[in-house]
């Protein structure tokens, strides 16, 4: 069976520009684009721009089946929109005193393994190194290399509301740290932030003057090595026992972070995945 723990993208969600051209469409946009096609040297391109100019090149409806091309849609949008990994490059330029990993530096078998859900529901908003090792108690999880840590707040409830980006947990640098010296590299959350909202961190922080308040969990991956995942949803349907968590980003060069489609599946008989679920 498989759970899928990804938020689905919306076109109308904050940050996200949407364009959509229907299969009708279509028609108007491809015969724009056969003016030059890959391939065409400059004669055929001036040649065929001419043609295009005086209609001898168009297309129309009546030259496609029921008068239709392709759809095509365009979202612009920031890599941490919706379910998305960051990786060390997102935290600072080095990690560890070396360059910063990429998306595509990061090795994909990070991204496959058994995983292991954390409840910290209790935790007041903030998880210890202390909260950890209760919560590793109960769960009764073996957690070790190649495990992928995921804490469960059931915050994607809030999901669409303002209380998202206002009511989160934070994970602290010392849970972190518990978890890597056990040999974890990939903790998930199913908050937008591992830090916990943007807006208590900044009156903190002008509060107190203490830097180290300003999204410490992010500021932390500089000094060691470990990849986020944010964003994610539907962990209180995942059935107890061993479950494979893969969440593979997608191919960004050049990049910090990348969406991604995180998945749990176990071994109970089901009907296949689930997709588009809300929380």
């Amino acid at each position: 069976m498989y759970v899928d723990l990804s938020i689905p993208v919306s076109r109308r969600a904050p940050g996200v520009e949407f364009e959509q051209w229907l299969h009708r469409d279509g028609i108007r946009h491809l015969s724009r684009r056969i003016r030059a096609l890959p391939g065409d040297s400059r004669r055929d391109r001036l040649v065929n721009h001419w043609r295009w100019l005086t209609g001898r090149r168009r297309l129309r409806p009546r030259d496609l089946p029921d008068g239709c091309f392709l759809s095509n849609e365009f979202y612009r949008m920031s890599v941490h929109q919706g379910t998305h990994v960051d990786a060390p490059f997102h935290y600072g330029p080095e990690c560890e005193g070396r360059p910063a990993k990429k998306v595509m530096d990061l090795p994909l078998e990070w991204f496959r393994g058994p995983g292991a859900v954390l409840d910290v529901r209790a935790c007041g908003g903030r998880v210890t190194a202390s909260d950890v090792k209760e919560a590793l108690a109960s769960s009764g999880a073996h957690v070790g290399p190649g495990t992928v840590v995921l804490f469960r707040t059931d915050s994607d409830l809030r999901l669409g509301t303002p209380e998202y980006h206002t009511r989160s947990t934070a994970i602290t640098p010392g849970a972190v740290d518990h978890l890597l010296d056990l040999g974890v590299k990939v903790l998930g959350t199913d908050c937008w932030s591992f830090d916990g909202p943007a807006r208590d961190m900044v009156e903190r922080y002008y509060a107190s003057g203490d830097r180290d308040v300003l999204w410490p969990a992010h500021m932390h991956g500089r000094r060691r090595e470990f990849v986020q995942i944010e964003g994610l949803a539907r962990l209180r349907e995942i059935p107890e026992g061993p479950f494979t968590f893969t969440a593979f980003p997608v191919a960004l060069a050049d990049a910090g972070a990348a969406w991604c489609r995180a998945v749990a599946e176990t071994a109970r008989a089901g009907e296949g995945p689930a997709t588009g679920r809300r929380p």
